[in-house]
């Protein structure tokens, strides 16, 4: 079963901007997309921001498509493992479980751990599967889990548009490692673990209303709402997982996206959409280093 974990973990790898409480907000429809154009002395880049899965044949805003067919080099966030790759996976495995002795239990008041024994055992698991592993790797399994629940399960707007370049044969790289993603995932929830898994089981009595309102305001580029959905969410619920999932993250990639410019080629880079935005977003940094910022419109 833990081989079926990690290929599974490793085709559908979902960041935590899309393990947030839920805010409900009035939905808008607007003639836009979550594609921006990042300007600077007659050159430009791309910047999309993505939902890592989709609902099976779900459509592709066409901005996204437009963008990908006017550059020639595809930036994603990182490359994870080839699922067929036992040697990364069981590395991978490693890095997110205890070691010396701990486990998750240890980690968590006895009533916490009820709640999350409870949660397993709805879904026909034993919760003795998971206690080994890091917070973090739980709470992206209990992810994957609530979006089979949802039957969410089609291939992301990453996924898709690096199949598409791999097929055209447009260049492909990546803003950090494998290992990075999951040094940082590893070590979410450290120090606070029973906070952070109550927090995420609150989350999933909601999932799928979360996730349909962050996929209708993705779908038209509702900026304000995706920011409130999930950047601020993540902040008041969160702050340390926020720093370490977006802030800190961003900081380091603006000097590579900054790279991109007067050089021989056009890039598209898709990063999950809540790394946009805020004070700390994507976004926000870029104009700060004098870069005009555009969204696309259908």
């Amino acid at each position: 079963m833990m081989n079926n974990i990690a290929n599974n973990f490793t085709k559908k790898f979902v960041t935590l901007a899309t393990l947030v409480f839920l805010c409900s907000l009035p939905t808008t429809t607007l003639a836009k997309s979550s594609v921006w154009k990042v300007s600077k002395n007659n050159d430009h880049v791309y910047i999309g921001g993505t939902i890592h899965v989709l609902p099976e044949e779900h459509p592709m805003p066409s901005e996204f498509i437009n963008a990908f067919n006017n550059t020639d080099q595809l930036i994603l966030e990182a490359q994870l493992p080839d699922p067929n790759d036992a040697a990364a996976q069981q590395a991978m495995i490693a890095k997110m479980s205890y070691t010396n002795g701990d486990n998750l239990q240890s980690k968590l008041t006895p009533e916490t751990f009820k709640l999350l024994t409870n949660y397993f055992t709805t879904i026909g698991s034993n919760v003795n599967q998971f206690t080994s592993f890091k917070p973090g790797f739980v709470i992206t399994i209990m992810a994957l889990i609530e979006l089979q629940k949802a039957q969410i399960s089609g291939e992301g707007v990453d996924a898709f548009f690096e199949a598409q370049a791999t097929i055209e044969n447009k260049k492909i790289d990546y803003l950090e490692t494998a290992d990075m993603q999951f040094t940082m995932l590893s070590q979410l929830g450290e120090g606070y673990e029973d906070e952070f898994i109550l927090a995420n089981l609150e989350l999933n009595s909601s999932f799928t209303e979360f996730f349909g309102l962050i996929l209708d305001a993705w779908q038209v580029g509702d900026s304000a709402r995706l920011e409130s959905l999930i950047n601020d969410a993540a902040l008041d619920s969160d702050e340390k997982s926020y720093e370490a999932l977006f802030s800190v993250r961003n900081k380091n990639w603006v000097p590579k996206i900054e790279a991109m410019f007067n050089n021989k080629h056009k890039e598209l880079v898709l990063v999950g959409a809540g790394h946009l935005f805020g004070k700390d977003g994507l976004l926000a940094l870029l104009k700060k280093q004098g870069y005009t910022i555009e969204q696309s419109s259908l």
